[in-house]
């Protein structure tokens, strides 16, 4: 056994049971007993397992908590017992050391040996990154076997899970058990993985061989504390492709994504690269959102918006959501509720018709944020644009804050010469004046006036105001400099 200081791992009676059951033991252990014992003692002792005897038999006691091991001697059923500890710290020893250095295969083979049932260890974009080799050729699910085959989750289960099982807290902190009434997945424990805040994968212990209990709950919990900070490093010391977080927060982080990891999640979503999409960043009233309720605040967003994008990011939520689906305004009425009451605000960006510019669309969000009111809480990006520009010089970050009806125009003319943004350019700089447009532009009245109408009805909003006329000259003369 390996000498780990004053550490001393603590177990609960179901995980003594669980390492019993060969032994055929009879039990009655309460489900929430708690991981507590220190060792096994031939007397009672504070926060240790009470062995023995009983006739032929020998009673393993805590508390209220009995296992009885029938027909066999005393002292062989001690050391077995107390050879369970030293299992257990062992095990331990070994992944934690194994956490270490970031080899989660390791831990998943050490584990195999506590639970005798198919594990898999999933980044946050569901790609496998360790699996139970026990099972590589063995026939387990529909759903493993796509695991083993394709080294990721099926987007099938996927929106399975994320669009049939709304009722489920797939942010809950801790394992949770699943029950499936279909054949492609198993009945299994999960547990997310968080560090930070920012989920970074997901641990998965599947029902096969034994029936999984509380004492499984309590192992899987102590792996997912350990993997969170192994799996939660970043930055210039972490480990080379040790980033499992989501593709869309590394987006927001200006983080290298391929377009092969993209794709992936954007088909998992039903959703394309051109379409066009809304990024809210929720916060507390007066800033951070409180730890307790940040993963709750999550929850509930999800719970309205099983089809949307929504992680934590710096003390917030973030919700991504695609604009063929939702609209800013329908969300803001589905949400109302839950940010009144919840003492939320939301800063909301300009729509983003690149994915990969997702990080510029964030610092909007935030921009947003920044004008706090009383009883005010959405905080929309447009009507601040103009300052936000001023504010910034960076092309890539002001193409990405131009006006977004100019920035689609802009995108028609580059697939085919419609002219748009140039007609629009003339027709504000000549304060709306179709004779002097016309001339400008040396097309006919009729042409100009069929052509502004047709522009007209495709703009989001709305040329009364001198705000959006301003706002959109601007826009036009950064795409001149930089687009």
């Amino acid at each position: 056994m390996q000498n780990r200081g004053v550490f001393i791992m603590k177990l609960s009676m179901w995980m003594i049971a669980n390492r019993l059951k060969p032994l055929n033991p009879e039990s009655q252990i309460s489900d929430d007993t708690p991981a507590v014992l220190k060792s096994a003692r031939r007397a009672y002792a504070t926060n240790c397992v009470y062995v023995f005897p009983s006739g032929n038999d020998v009673i393993c006691q805590w508390e209220n908590d009995i296992i009885k091991l029938k027909d066999i001697q005393f002292d062989e059923a001690f050391e077995i017992i107390q050879g369970i500890f030293d299992f257990y710290e062992d095990w331990d020893a070994s992944i934690t050391a194994a956490a270490e250095q970031c080899d989660y295969q390791k831990i998943l083979d050490e584990s195999w040996h506590c639970f005798h049932n198919p594990m898999v260890l999933l980044d946050a974009n569901c790609n496998v990154l360790a699996y139970s080799r026990q099972y590589k050729e063995v026939y387990v699910d529909e759903e493993w076997a796509h695991l083993m085959e394709y080294g990721c989750s099926s987007i099938d289960s996927i929106r399975f899970m994320r669009r049939d099982c709304t009722d489920q807290n797939f942010f809950n902190q801790g394992a949770t058990k699943y029950h499936f009434d279909r054949k492609a997945l198993s009945d299994c424990l999960s547990s997310f993985i968080y560090y930070d805040h920012a989920q970074c994968g997901r641990i998965t212990l599947v029902e096969r061989n034994r029936r999984l209990n509380h004492g499984d709950c309590q192992l899987l919990d102590h792996i997912t504390r350990l993997l969170a900070v192994s799996m939660g490093k970043t930055g210039p010391a972490a480990p080379p492709d040790s980033d499992h977080y989501s593709v869309f927060r590394d987006l927001i982080k200006g983080i290298p994504v391929s377009d092969r990891e993209l794709d992936r999640q954007l088909e998992v979503n039903d959703w394309s690269t051109e379409d066009t999409y809304g990024l809210w960043f929720f916060h507390g009233e007066n800033g951070v959102l409180e730890e307790q309720v940040l993963l709750l605040a999550a929850h509930m967003i999800s719970q309205q918006l099983p089809h949307c994008e929504i992680f934590c990011l710096d003390g917030g939520v973030v919700l991504l959501y695609n604009e063929k689906k939702e609209t800013s305004d329908t969300l803001k009425h589905r949400l109302s509720r839950l940010v009144r009451h919840n003492h939320m605000a939301a800063g909301i960006s300009l729509p983003a018709c690149f994915l990969k510019d997702l990080r510029f669309h964030y610092r909007q969000a935030l921009f947003a944020l920044e004008e706090r009111q009383p009883d005010k809480h959405y905080y929309d990006f447009y009507p601040r644009a103009i300052d936000y520009i001023i504010k910034n010089s960076t092309p890539d970050v002001l193409l990405a804050a131009c006006h977004p009806d100019i920035l689609r125009f802009h995108r028609l003319d580059l697939k085919q010469p419609t002219d748009r943004v140039r007609t629009m350019e003339a027709y504000l700089n000549n304060e709306r004046s179709l004779l002097h447009t016309s001339e400008e532009l040396f097309v006919h009245r009729n042409t100009l006036v069929y052509r502004i109408k047709k522009m007209t009805e495709e703009l989001s909003c709305n040329l009364e105001e001198g705000y959006t006329r301003d706002y959109m000259k601007l826009s036009i003369r950064i795409l001149k400099l930089f687009g």
